[in-house]
């Protein structure tokens, strides 16, 4: 049933999210160099993250026990479907 949901949600870009979201990782559609980086940071296609703070600024994600920020602009490179349920 998830893998249905998550088929059928338009992907956006992460920055657009609310805060309390949970959001499933569709594409990270940057250069290479920016990928190994936001991949080093445990977030890569298939991720589920949750968004803990989203102001207008910089981004706080949470993943399992793990807190990120991200800026902005990175965000907004991210491709991402909202979690149903």
């Amino acid at each position: 049933m998830q893998n249905q949901t998550l088929r059928t949600q338009q992907a956006q870009p992460l920055a657009n999210i609310p805060e309390s979201v949970r959001v499933h990782v569709k594409k990270i559609d940057t250069d290479s160099k920016t990928q190994v980086r936001i991949l080093g940071m445990g977030i890569g296609n298939g991720s589920n993250l949750t968004i803990m703070r989203n102001r207008g600024g910089d981004m706080v994600l949470a993943k399992n026990n793990i807190r990120i920020s991200l800026g902005r602009s990175i965000a907004e490179k991210i491709l991402v479907a909202p979690i149903s349920g």
